[in-house]
């Protein structure tokens, strides 16, 4: 069964729309949207396992400039 995850993204300031811009061009990410709330862009990401899932995390979207922190939560039920 794949892995999947919600990331939290605090982006630097202006920069919300160019993170998921650049989201967006990254496999494995389902969804990523600019929000209005505690974080500034959600992102749905989805891998084959949770080892490629947190590879995905740490080495292809942490390094998104823009992004000044991000918190992962792994989905642990679901479809």
């Amino acid at each position: 069964m794949k892995s999947r995850a919600y990331v939290l993204i605090d982006a630097e300031k202006g920069q919300s729309s160019s993170v998921v811009i650049a989201l967006s061009e990254k496999p494995g990410v389902l969804a990523a949207d600019v929000v209005w709330g505690p974080h500034d862009v959600v992102a749905m990401v989805e891998a084959e396992d949770i080892d490629s899932l947190i590879h995905l995390v740490q080495s292809e979207i942490s390094v998104i400039d823009g992004i000044a922190r991000l918190d992962t939560c792994l989905v642990v039920t679901g479809r």
